[in-house]
């Protein structure tokens, strides 16, 4: 039987695959949206996301035909090695949960929808940017240009959801957060030479996020959330450049071994 042949993640094919996953993804939150739902937090605990469902699913659908998996980042991380450079930020992310939920939180039902949806976007965003993009970058581009570019256009991503509220402020503060992120994330990528350490990160992290914002919004007092988190994701930005001190050219030093 013939074998299946498989893709080579290069720039432009994951520049590709980058504007289906951007319809699947801003076409279901446009969905969402004409029916009443205009703000992203209402929309991850309105219902699953059925875009960020097919985002995920086509992502998934890339990054497992790519020619080399392991260095996409798909197998699972070394973890003595691996826990040492995750432990921060997920407690960080822990620390942030806590205190998104200090004033309280949202109905319990309502907090399993935005469990499901952080999840799936979690898991769509880190296939489609650490996994196809951040490779495809890489093919070209020494580590230092890849990372900065796709975290870059992940930046630029997330300023569609303010754009989608009508915030234009909203929109410039999350999509710099998202690159500031988008730099920390990277960087524990290429150490850990996987993405389920960060698909576990982003998905609390975004979880923390999501379930402020439901509890603002019923309190009234939205408006200085996003402000907030860009404070917040400073710390971890800052981990991200110190993890990636040593890079030169194509090379990321201290790379976790990979698990057998």
């Amino acid at each position: 039987m013939k074998r299946l042949h498989r893709l080579h993640l290069t720039a432009p094919l994951a520049l590709a695959a980058l504007a289906v996953w951007l319809l699947l993804t801003l076409g279901g939150q446009w969905l969402q949206a004409g029916s009443g739902q205009h703000a992203l937090a209402d929309a991850a605990g309105g219902g699953i996301g059925v875009g960020w469902l097919l985002a995920a699913g086509f992502a998934a659908i890339v990054a497992l035909a790519s020619r080399d998996r392991r260095a996409a980042g798909l197998f699972a991380p070394a973890p003595m090695k691996s826990a040492r450079l995750v432990w921060l930020p997920l407690l960080y992310a822990l620390l942030m949960l806590l205190v998104a939920w200090a004033d309280g939180w949202p109905a319990r039902g309502v907090l399993l929808l935005v469990a499901c949806n952080t999840a799936l976007v979690a898991l769509s965003e880190e296939l489609m940017f650490r996994a196809v993009l951040l490779q495809g970058f890489l093919d070209r581009f020494a580590i230092w240009p890849a990372v900065f570019l796709s975290s870059v256009v992940f930046g630029a991503v997330h300023a569609a959801n303010g754009f989608a509220s009508g915030d234009a402020g909203a929109a410039l503060v999350q999509s710099v957060s998202a690159f500031l992120q988008g730099l920390a994330y990277s960087a524990i990528r290429l150490r850990t030479r996987s993405i389920w350490p960060m698909v576990l990160v982003h998905g609390l992290w975004d979880f923390s996020l999501m379930s402020s914002m439901l509890s603002a919004t019923s309190g009234g007092d939205d408006s200085v959330l996003p402000y907030a988190a860009l404070f917040a994701v400073l710390p971890m930005c800052l981990y991200g450049l110190y993890l990636m001190r040593a890079v030169r050219g194509h090379a990321m030093p201290g790379m976790a071994a990979p698990a057998t």
